[in-house]
């Protein structure tokens, strides 16, 4: 116990993960009781990151993400979400987020092409089914086809499926639309793809400074996946590549489209929680110490902070 750092003894403890679940119940409860939000509209929320966070470990327990069964991604997810009071009632993007990550379960599980089409056909049902949440959804899907060429699962018949497994929901959507005379359900979506406003910088302080933390995380765990990555196995090295490339485009999108912030953001909170999880499970020494105290410390004043704003 003495030779372990502060560091590895809070990321590896059996505790860890229920100390971070506690955390977040009381900044929920802090922030529901100060802003007057009742209980009935925090709970759908929280309920949808319990399912994230749920995934998470058994997406790691799946592909070895971490090298270790760990809760340390799940825990980071959590204290990530507390830290935005302000999108604790934004539905939309954490049913969207549920969605993105079990399409990315589905298609690591696509990887070397063994029996593709169906992997991919789900994998495109769930992003197509988070796109009727968050429509930009839809503008990821490339990069969806991105991974799966490099995981060695795309062909003529994958792609097929994938883009049947896409219109899927659309369908349903369509014929619940039909049925009660409500068309514009159906083409709501397509229609705010073509809402573009104007590229600027964000402005909001709360904004910036949650993404700031954010980009931080991802930023050294990326660069810890990427250049320190030599031990894992191949096809967990096309992983992680794949979890960087998608945060660098959500990072690029939110840049481009800041109106989406509250949107994306919980598709950026699912690859920081497991590049920062594994950055904290897997490195040691001073500096690794240093970096996860004053994330710790940040995590606490980033709450504070935001939630002032919003008072």
């Amino acid at each position: 116990m003495r030779s372990k750092n502060l560091q590895s003894l809070i990321a590896t403890g059996r505790f860890t993960l229920p100390a971070a679940i506690l955390i977040s119940v009381c900044c929920w409860a802090v922030t529901g009781i100060l802003m007057g939000m009742p209980l009935a509209r925090l709970l759908p929320g929280f309920a949808l990151c319990g399912l994230v966070g749920y995934l998470l470990v058994e997406m790691n327990n799946a592909f070895a993400l971490i090298r270790v069964r760990a809760s340390a991604q799940t825990a980071l997810y959590s204290l990530l979400v507390s830290i935005c009071p302000a999108l604790y009632g934004c539905y939309s993007g954490q049913a969207a987020s549920a969605c993105f990550l079990l399409a990315l379960i589905f298609l690591f599980r696509s990887y070397q092409g063994e029996n593709a089409p169906p992997y991919l056909f789900h994998t495109f049902a769930f992003m197509g089914t988070g796109s009727l949440f968050v429509p930009q959804l839809t503008y990821l899907i490339p990069v969806m086809w991105i991974g799966a060429y490099n995981f060695r699962s795309l062909n003529i018949k994958s792609w097929v499926a994938s883009i049947i497994g896409w219109a899927l929901p659309y369908w349903l959507l369509f014929g619940y639309a039909y049925l009660t005379d409500r068309l514009d359900l159906f083409f709501a979506p397509f229609v705010a793809l073509t809402h573009f406003t104007p590229v600027a910088l964000l402005s909001d302080a709360s904004q910036i400074a949650t993404l700031s933390y954010v980009f931080l995380l991802f930023g050294v765990g990326a660069i810890h996946a990427v250049a320190l990555g030599g031990e894992d196995k191949l096809s967990t090295r096309s992983y992680l590549h794949f979890l960087v490339l998608l945060g660098v485009c959500c990072f690029v999108f939110i840049g481009l489209q800041p109106a989406l912030y509250n949107h994306l953001l919980p598709l950026l909170w699912i690859c920081v929680s497991i590049l920062g999880g594994r950055l904290f499970i897997l490195t040691h020494g001073r500096i690794a110490n240093l970096f996860f105290v004053c994330a710790v410390i940040g995590f606490f004043l980033l709450f504070a902070f935001n939630l002032w704003t919003l008072l």
